[in-house]
């Protein structure tokens, strides 16, 4: 009789782990480092060197499952960081945004608890705070955009309910007067369910 119970114990554990795994809906939280690099285009100025730095990610998703493919809105908070280097002056750029992405996956690998993911999509990105700072001039009024699009490609990972994901990141319009942010996201996220 006690091995019977404890069968059934198994068994109910068990389906109830792969029940959670293969889950129509998850949520999670994520955050990672983000490398941003200006992109510019200043009409014939040659010489200027765009520099990548680092600034956070933090954010929430939401996966909708639907077998093989997926659709994961996400809202994050982004601090992000670049340099412009121009003869005998340079730039320092800063913004914070809430950003939106919307994106469209497919999972490659499908196991219960493993899974390799790729993914696609547009992202709405909000101005919260800017800054441009010049080391000849100080700071300076750098007219950002309020809202800019931008579209990111990559890849993710999950193992039971940790996920990992690296994607790049275009600048479809500009921050800023002839100024773009090009980026690489690296991200660590668990789903919560």
């Amino acid at each position: 009789m006690k091995k019977i119970f404890l069968a059934a114990v198994i068994c109910m554990f068990s389906s109830a782990l792969f029940a959670q795994l293969s889950s129509p809906v998850n949520f999670g939280l994520h955050a990672g480092l983000v490398s941003t690099k200006a992109d510019t285009d200043m009409g014939g100025v040659s010489g200027i060197k765009e520099k990548a730095d680092n600034g956070m990610m933090l954010g929430a998703f939401l996966r909708i499952n639907l077998n093989k493919w997926y659709v994961q809105p996400e809202l994050n908070y982004v601090s992000r960081k670049s340099q412009l280097d121009i003869p005998g002056e340079s730039y320092d750029i800063k913004t914070k945004s809430l950003d939106i992405p919307m994106l469209l996956g497919y999972k490659i690998v499908k196991l219960p608890a493993f899974k390799l993911r790729a993914f696609a999509g547009p992202v709405a990105s909000f101005k919260i705070d800017d800054s441009l700072k010049s080391s000849v001039e100080g700071k300076l009024d750098g007219d950002f955009k309020g809202a800019v699009w931008n579209a990111k490609f990559g890849a993710g990972v999950d193992v039971w309910k940790l996920t990992l994901d690296v994607d790049y990141e275009v600048g479809f319009s500009d921050v800023a007067n002839d100024l773009k942010q090009n980026m690489v996201n690296v991200t660590l996220g668990f789903k919560i369910f």
